[in-house]
């Protein structure tokens, strides 16, 4: 087996690729290739480019990133039932980790995860491209737009340009009439916000399930009410407080298999796709693949 680590250079400690060439020459028999990215978006090219090279091996891709480089990861694939994926973690959030609990740290483990094992999850399919964790519009994707404009403020705190994108989506992110199919349910309503994913966190502080099973084919939903501002604090303080309760009191949650969603005047809107935009989307169509990813897991981690 050949072990393909990508690596995003621009995701974690500056020194993060150099250390992690320093362990990986010390791990024996270990037979590897290790792939900066060159910009936003350039592994999926990466992982294309790999697969032809090594056409006739097989292979072990590393996402060694955040939500980000996994989800454009993924989309370098051309068959994902045949590919085997792990998930080396150096991004602000790696949200998708959450639904491991305490033995998400396991994973920061490189020796513990070469030495794995595979396991079938969930992932999410759509018309616009593959991802693992999350789909969303309202308030996250305002944040998102507004967290790299406030980067700067992370010398202050590496939370601190979060903060501040948030305040500004309650204030300015209008709610929009939109038009939801789940499943077979048709909902058509004004909302703030409308998440929809595999796990149960988004952005590395905002708890929309209280738990997320990634091999059941479902997918939890949120649909948050048509408020803003001052009267959205109390419902933003309940998701990033993790009380649930009081998150399916004020918004309409439950899970399904399938999601479509359109604006009801048919503009296009911004969706955040595992934690990078996605622009100009007309409609969105989605489902869940039922345990269709191949990923690796250190020793002893069970879901």
């Amino acid at each position: 087996m050949i072990h393909i680590f990508i690596v995003n250079p621009f995701a974690g400690k500056k020194t993060f690729a150099d250390d992690l060439r320093t362990k990986l020459a010390k791990i024996e028999g270990l037979n590897y290739f290790v792939f900066n990215t060159r910009c936003q978006g350039y592994e999926k090219e990466l992982v294309k480019k790999v697969q032809t090279i090594f056409e006739n091996e097989k292979l072990r891709f590393y996402c060694c990133g955040g939500s980000g480089t996994m989800r454009n990861m993924l989309n370098g694939f051309d068959d994902l039932e045949n590919a085997e994926v792990a998930f080396f973690p150096c991004g602000l959030t790696n949200d998708f980790l959450k639904v491991f609990g305490e033995d998400q740290e396991k994973f920061y483990q490189i020796e513990e995860l070469i030495d794995g094992d595979v396991i079938t999850v969930d992932y999410i399919k759509t018309n616009q491209g593959i991802a693992l964790n999350t789909f969303s519009v309202g308030w996250d994707s305002a944040i998102v737009n507004k967290v790299e404009e406030y980067r700067i403020l992370g010398m202050f705190g590496k939370q601190i340009p979060y903060i501040g994108a948030t305040v500004y989506a309650l204030f300015r992110a209008k709610p929009q009439e939109y038009i939801v199919y789940l499943d077979d349910q048709r909902i058509e309503g004004k909302f703030a916000e409308v998440f929809w994913g595999n796990g149960n966190v988004l952005g590395g502080s905002l708890y929309f399930a209280e738990q997320a099973f990634i091999t059941d084919g479902l997918g939890e939903y949120v649909l948050g009410p048509n408020v803003r501002a001052l009267r959205a604090l109390p419902i933003l303080m309940a998701i990033t407080g993790k009380k649930y309760a009081k998150v399916r009191k004020t918004c309409k949650c439950g899970h399904c298999s399938t999601l479509r969603l359109r604006r009801k005047d048919g503009a296009p809107f911004t969706v955040n796709f595992d934690g990078e935009l996605v622009n100009d989307v007309k409609e969105w169509e989605a489902q869940i693949v039922k345990q269709g990813l191949h990923l690796v897991v250190p020793k002893g981690v069970k879901l």
